[in-house]
């Protein structure tokens, strides 16, 4: 099932404002507590859209400190929670995410596969995030998620589409590309959506070789005038090449920010090739 942005994320946030659902105590004597303690932990961040600190834990499911303490770092140790070291929350792992992808799934799966890492970039940096593919040229979004509290967002929808060339998305997508095959989809001059747009297939090759050099893109108001981005891309055959991407207004997209954002999304490309790795397609 493929769930829309705005549909995704009001979902996840109205099931975060409700207490963790009761769940009744097994009856058999085979269980064991602090397996059982475990997973409550871990569904209860699973199911929220945001992370989760060591007092809401603690609130939530009435655990001795102690005892709080050694699950969360058995969990962090396993990797099915990943705690930040800057605010000291948790949010999903990858081994998580891994043990929730080993299902047959298709194309169409990725949004939902992939929403809990995207859903973990938002609520750490605060900003707009897209999950997109390029087919035939062209940038397709399929997902977007944006941060509850952010005022001021940028206003790109869904299944909108755009020249691969002038995206960050696009530009890190074709910068994998082992060949340059994709320069028969396109032009022999580009048409322009801004005045920084680059206009043919030389300026393009000479921009994918600095995106190689950097692990990733940034659109300096190339799709947008006022819009700027920086995106990555995760090619794991045979599924898509996919790419994330942060979205921030022109007065919050200073080059230093863009480039500090660059890191958690190679971060967490590392994550998603581990994902789609261990996740068979479906014929």
């Amino acid at each position: 099932m493929q769930l829309g942005p705005e549909g995704a994320l009001e979902e996840v946030v109205s099931g975060r404002d409700r207490e963790p659902p009761h769940r009744s105590q097994p009856r058999t004597a085979a269980v064991n507590r602090s397996v059982a303690r475990s997973l409550r932990l871990l569904l209860d961040v699973a199911h929220g859209s945001r992370s989760l600190s060591f007092a809401e834990f603690q609130s939530r499911h009435k655990l001795p400190k102690a005892t709080l303490h050694k699950l969360l770092a058995t969990l962090e140790s396993m990797n099915f929670l990943r705690r930040d070291t800057a605010t000291g929350r948790y949010s999903i792992g990858v081994a998580a995410l891994e043990f929730s992808a080993g299902y047959a799934a298709g194309p169409d799966d990725l949004p939902t596969i992939l929403a809990p890492i995207m859903r973990g970039l938002v609520n750490e940096w605060k900003e707009t995030i897209h999950l997109g593919v390029v087919y035939g040229g062209e940038e397709v979004m399929l997902q977007r998620l944006d941060p509850p509290d952010q005022v001021v967002r940028v206003g790109i929808s869904i299944a909108r589409r755009h020249p691969a060339y002038a995206t960050a998305g696009g530009l890190a997508s074709m910068a994998l590309s082992p060949d340059n095959s994709f320069l028969e989809s396109l032009p022999a001059e580009f048409p322009p959506r801004t005045k920084n747009t680059v206009k043919t297939p030389a300026e393009l090759l000479a921009r994918l070789e600095a995106v190689r050099k950097d692990g990733y893109a940034i659109d300096y108001e190339e799709a947008y005038v006022g819009v700027r981005c920086v995106g990555v891309a995760v090619a794991v055959p045979p599924w898509p090449m996919v790419h994330i991407s942060f979205t921030l207004p022109l007065q919050r997209a200073p080059i230093e920010r863009l480039r500090a954002l660059a890191k958690p999304l190679m971060v967490a490309a590392k994550e998603i090739e581990k994902i789609l790795l261990v996740t068979p397609p479906r014929a």
